[in-house]
């Protein structure tokens, strides 16, 4: 993916600088024959536009300018979307030509060239979505998270557009959004299987945890645990904590919550006293190995700690997401500043659980198929924070622990240009994971 920074300072979205709490993804054509990103700068780049999106996708290279930060409210869709979701448009074919409505005509006959440059820009979409996604956390497949402008309007969120989708049926291409989906999560290596919850079930919360309406949670919370109280689609309600001593009563997204391992229950509403849980009764999700839950060492926190950096003082980092610590994004707002590197650490240790996560996982499923070593351990953890659960998915299905050492050296590049900071980083997560 190369994600090319554009932003277009003087629009008013820009200069408003208004803040949204990003909770989906929204893809849009532009509706006219133009397959350069760059000529449609100058237009949105005034004082004069009345909309703006967060990027666009040229549809010859498919590399994507990024026109607003992120998380700055956009006037993409005409409704209620603008202020819930981040808009993409695709540039389209230069042989295409529009007549009325979304109707058009196309100068390729075969159509092959024009479903080229839709399925390239296609292809750019899929890697920015899956970024955003594991930016802002999103499950690509959740409910409303991705939509096209046309779903936008039947949701009732966006004008009435019919766009991408009318790109798929007139040039014939057999392709959904469903497809467009399907391939964010396969790109992220997320899937919609999950341990199921139901009222009564006590769960801890993930590092990262955030309240159902975006609102930063106290530690106190996240390091409890607690009694669901009732579930309506992806919320549920929090009431008491095991000890009886405090009660919330708060949304929470059940993607954030894990139930306790040995399947214990209480009864909504019963008093639960005194009773203790210790860490030990409790696993995350589909991160048990067969014999025990994998976790980073000191040696690999500081594996990790040396490549990402120490930053104390909060900043944006280039998605536009606000960072400090060693890359930590949680609820970070600006000005926030960290006393010292090993605050940071307890954060970056936190954030390691996830990614730790993710390799338990792909020993729980199978796609590591010999037991690892704590160093081999630790060296997919830091492989994993640096790339994402599916790369680290690609590298270890079906191979043997010498060919994962071997293939780790390939994914020292970013924008298709090899980094000698990636490429020593790969060196030494895969001495690391040979020690």
């Amino acid at each position: 993916m190369k994600l090319i920074e554009s932003f277009v300072k003087t629009n008013p979205c820009y200069t408003r600088g208004k803040k949204m709490i990003v909770r989906g993804l929204m893809l849009h054509s532009v509706g006219c024959s133009q397959p350069s990103a760059r000529k449609f700068m100058p237009r949105f780049d005034s004082t004069e536009a009345k909309v703006c999106v967060h990027a666009f996708i040229d549809a010859e290279t498919g590399e994507i300018y990024q026109t607003l930060p992120w998380e700055y409210k956009a006037w993409h869709c005409g409704g209620s979307g603008n202020g819930t979701h981040i808009g993409v448009e695709m540039c389209e074919p230069c042989c295409i030509a529009y007549g009325a409505g979304m109707h058009f005509t196309c100068a390729d006959e075969a159509r092959e060239g024009a479903g080229e440059s839709v399925r390239r820009t296609l292809h750019a979409a899929v890697e920015l979505f899956a970024f955003l996604c594991r930016q802002y956390g999103l499950d690509p497949l959740g409910d409303g998270v991705i939509v096209s402008h046309k779903e936008g309007h039947d949701r009732g969120i966006a004008s009435g557009h019919g766009d991408p989708e009318h790109l798929f049926r007139q040039l014939q291409m057999d392709y959904t959004m469903d497809d467009f989906r399907k391939a964010v999560a396969a790109a992220l290596g997320e899937t919609k299987e999950e341990t199921e919850k139901e009222v009564g079930d006590i769960v801890i919360l993930s590092a990262d945890a955030v309240y159902y309406s975006g609102k930063a949670m106290p530690d106190w919370v996240k390091n409890d645990r607690w009694v669901i109280r009732s579930i309506t689609d992806d919320r549920a309600v929090l009431g008491k904590n095991v000890s009886g001593s405090h009660e919330i009563n708060s949304p929470v997204n059940l993607k954030y919550l894990t139930v306790c391992s040995d399947g214990e229950k209480m009864t909504n509403g019963s008093e639960m006293g005194d009773k203790k849980l210790h860490a030990a009764e409790f696993v995350p999700a589909g991160s048990i190995s067969e014999n025990r839950e994998g976790h980073v060492s000191d040696r690999g926190v500081e594996l990790i700690a040396r490549y990402e950096g120490c930053r104390l003082e909060a900043y944006k980092c280039p998605a536009g997401v606000w960072t400090i610590g060693y890359g930590h994004t949680a609820g970070v707002q600006p000005g926030q500043t960290l006393p010292s590197k090993e605050a940071a650490k307890v954060l970056l240790k936190e954030d390691l659980r996830k990614y730790g996560g993710y390799v338990n996982e792909c020993v729980n499923k199978g796609h590591i198929t010999f037991p690892l070593t704590q160093n081999q351990f630790d060296a997919l953890t830091s492989f994993c924070y640096n790339c994402g659960n599916g790369a680290l998915q690609k590298l270890v299905s079906g191979r043997d622990a010498s060919v994962i050492a071997d293939k780790l050296l390939l994914y020292n590049k970013a924008g298709g240009r090899e980094f000698a900071g990636l490429t020593k980083r790969r060196e030494d997560e895969r001495a690391l994971f040979l020690t």
